[in-house]
């Protein structure tokens, strides 16, 4: 892939995530998730037109959100839920009581908008599907990370090198199952969308300020090992029907240019 490849690549993402980081700044909590999707979505049907013509309703199934492959989908259901066994962990070690905030379904429903479906559509659906064209899902997901970390400066230096270098190990480490679940799930984002959503669930609890950092490490010690278990169920097993191509189909673009 030559230069101009990557530029138009690195073009196209610098504009949808900046899209994505700017919206978020409006609405950290996640109660506008839908909002924040919404324009996340419309900028990326717009960079897929620029960049390789491609229609609206063609560019949508090829960002992820087409129909799901089911094993791969309860497979990411199961490590969802154990992910989330990270709260009466931390509960059980701090003895602190961990809370539900009022008005929790509304905000989950938004936290799986945002940091679910938006967010992946930016990782998975644009970043990572382009990168696996003309190279192995390994290098794929190694050329991803260095985009993840840029992406999480800020909160490393918002919240401090505890937090913020968690998060930051988290988003790095979780790459791989997420990428696996987007791939064995015939290329969408529902799958790893769950398990997004399921990482940041500490915004759907109250937690005591005395209890928030080892509360806030032990959902990231989670994060990191948990997603993990989805690389040990093999792909002929998650693959529920013969792939029509996964990874997907390389663009017009990127055939001409690998």
């Amino acid at each position: 892939m030559d230069l101009r490849w990557w530029l138009r690549f690195l073009t196209g993402f610098a504009v949808l995530y900046g899209m994505l980081a700017l919206l978020a700044a409006f609405d950290a909590t996640g109660r506008f998730g839908l909002v924040i999707l919404g324009g996340v979505l419309a900028t990326a049907l717009a960079v897929e037109w620029v960049l390789d013509g491609t229609r609206p309703a063609v560019a949508v199934r090829s960002l992820g959100l087409g129909r799901p492959g089911g094993r791969a989908l309860l497979l990411a259901v199961v490590v969802s839920a154990l992910v989330l066994l990270a709260h009466p962990l931390a509960a059980a070690i701090t003895g602190a009581s961990i809370e539900l905030r009022p008005g929790w379904p509304w905000l989950l429903i938004g936290i799986f908008a945002f940091h679910g479906v938006a967010e992946e559509l930016v990782w998975r659906g644009f970043a990572f599907r382009r990168l696996r064209a003309g190279r192995s899902f390994g290098s794929a997901v190694a050329w991803t990370m260095p985009l993840l970390a840029v992406a999480h400066v800020p909160v490393l230096v918002s919240s401090g090198p505890a937090v913020g270098g968690s998060a930051m190990l988290v988003a790095a480490v979780t790459t791989v199952p997420l990428a696996y679940l987007y791939e064995t799930g015939r290329g969408t984002v529902w799958a790893p969308a769950l398990v997004h959503t399921a990482i940041d669930s500490f915004k759907l609890v109250l937690v005591p300020a005395a209890a928030l950092t080892t509360f806030s490490l032990t959902l990231a010690a989670v994060a990191l090992v948990v997603p993990l278990l989805a690389l040990a169920v093999p792909r002929r097993i998650l693959l529920d029907r013969p792939p029509a191509g996964a990874p997907l189909p390389a663009t017009r673009t990127e055939r001409s240019s690998g």
